[in-house]
């Protein structure tokens, strides 16, 4: 069975639309033919943003008998395209449905097809012809303002069986053309991955933690303190710190922290518990579980991370989540590519690049927390941000967020994987740990490079290997070698 369609025909035959799409010829009296009943379903998403979501649910829906049709069934090319999908709006679809993302919603195409359900539905007489699913958040067009939307925010699962006890409400029928459900299977097949003989390493973003000190102290104020004091001091504490009650805990010792709060905030060491105990089954004395434990161990982590990258000169980006983005500048990484070498992970790639077609610089950086499960490791995610002149970042919120969306939309696993070797190797100037300063005499030891796993078997994929600069989008790159996704050192893929 093909994995698409491969004429006009077969396309109209799915749809169940004449051979030939055209003015047809006016019939009326007794013997004139009945209006064919509106039978199917039609998905409008912003191509290709949202396909994965579209193919998805146009195979769960076919395979429960409805006839689906969605601008990922398109043919390549020769096609009128616009009478096509207009057509299938305005006189086959039972229901519209709107997959509503924050891009989605403002793309021209899509913004037309909304047009052209509401004018539908107001013929129709149908207030609930358009449906909006909702994927995220989204400005609401004006043209959809009051209609409900179907949550699938929260989870895909959840929101298809909402939608199908709608459609089946409504009456949508299910008589799906026989292979319809091969198609939407071919399509979600075209770039699936093919399993092989292995064992293959796998390279995760998780960098173990070696060590920590033995034990983790909580220290309280003694009496006729100011506690407005005490609070505003513990918030703006360098050492790292997590509250607990009226005091804090920490690893560091005593005499550093009463150092930083003073004569005024004397402390006192209240309790001690071993860090395997507090990270494994909990502070009781402090009646504190180990899901109290997990966000104190990360809260101390963090600052103590974030200490770590500042002194090491890197600058921070703050999210919307709170967590930063630590990236360099191009003046302290340089616009030359770094290499990396642990064992028979080599490479190099560019840290900071320049975009001279969209006039910015891009820089790599990474967020990182501490998670004590199902392993020690501090996680790591793999950023992008973006400057003017190499140092000062855009402050244009709304630019920014296309250009996370559309700068790196073409890097390939193997990519971000080396980015990843390459940064840490520059920061840790090649070393196989770093320490991280808890206190003074207390570290936590990470180790360089981040953790492999051995799969008993290969997965290839030809989406995931890179194949030219072009194709990445990296042609904007400048100052770097010719063969930056070609060394013969690379390693395979993620």
């Amino acid at each position: 069975m093909p994995n698409r369609l491969e004429r006009k025909e077969d396309f109209n035959e799915l749809m169940g639309m004449p051979l030939s799409i055209g003015p047809s010829k006016s019939h009326s009296g007794p013997n004139a033919a009945p209006k064919p009943e509106r039978e199917a379903i039609f998905i409008s998403h912003a191509t290709p943003e949202d396909n994965a979501f579209t193919l998805w649910l146009g195979g769960k829906l076919t395979a429960l008998g409805y006839h689906v049709f969605a601008d990922v069934l398109r043919l390549k090319g020769g096609d009128d395209w616009e009478r096509i999908l207009e057509d299938a709006i305005r006189n086959k679809a039972k229901r519209f449905l709107l997959v509503a993302t924050p891009h989605g919603v403002q793309k021209q195409g899509v913004r037309n097809e909304i047009t052209i359900a509401n004018e539908t539905g107001r013929s129709l007489k149908e207030d609930g012809f358009i449906v909006p699913l909702r994927l995220k958040a989204y400005e609401k067009p004006l043209q959809i303002a009051h209609a409900q939307y179907i949550n699938f925010e929260r989870s895909w699962a959840e929101g298809l069986v909402e939608l199908v006890a709608l459609l089946d409400e409504v009456g949508v029928p299910k008589n799906a053309p026989n292979d319809q459900a091969q198609i939407w299977q071919g399509l979600q097949l075209k770039d699936a991955r093919t399993v092989g003989p292995g064992p293959e390493l796998l390279i995760s973003n998780w960098i173990s933690i070696d060590s920590l000190p033995a034990s983790i102290i909580f220290y309280d104020f003694k009496g006729g303190i100011s506690i407005g004091a005490a609070q505003a001091a513990i918030k703006a504490c360098p050492i790292p710190i997590s509250a607990h009650n009226r005091g804090f805990i920490s690893f560091a010792p005593h005499h550093q922290l009463q150092e930083y709060f003073g004569p005024n905030l004397p402390l006192q060491i209240v309790d001690t518990c071993d860090s395997d105990a507090f990270l494994g089954s909990g502070w009781q004395s402090q009646r504190l579980t180990p899901k109290d434990c997990r966000p104190k161990f990360t809260d101390i982590s963090r600052r103590a991370l974030d200490s770590y990258f500042d002194t090491k000169g890197l600058k921070p980006f703050e999210y919307a989540n709170g967590r930063n983005a630590w990236w360099a500048t191009a003046r302290h990484a340089t616009m030359d590519q770094k290499s990396f070498a642990w064992g028979d992970l080599k490479g190099r790639r560019q840290l900071v690049g320049r975009s001279e077609k969209r006039a910015f610089h891009w820089h790599y950086g990474i967020s990182c927390w501490a998670q004590s499960g199902p392993i020690r490791h501090v996680r790591v995610s793999g950023r992008v941000v973006f400057t003017s002149n190499g140092h000062e970042l855009i402050g244009d919120a709304r630019r920014l967020h296309r250009m996370r969306r559309t700068f790196c939309k073409g890097w390939r696993n193997d990519k971000w994987r080396d980015l990843l070797l390459a940064f840490w190797y520059w920061l840790a100037d090649g070393a196989e740990f770093i320490d991280i300063t808890l206190g003074e005499g207390a570290v936590m030891r990470l180790s360089l490079p981040p953790k492999t796993f051995e799969a008993a078997f290969g997965v290839s994929s030809s989406s995931d290997v890179a194949t030219s600069d072009e194709e990445e989008d990296d042609e904007l790159m400048v100052d770097r070698d010719d063969d930056d996704q070609g060394d013969d050192d690379d390693e395979g893929d993620d």
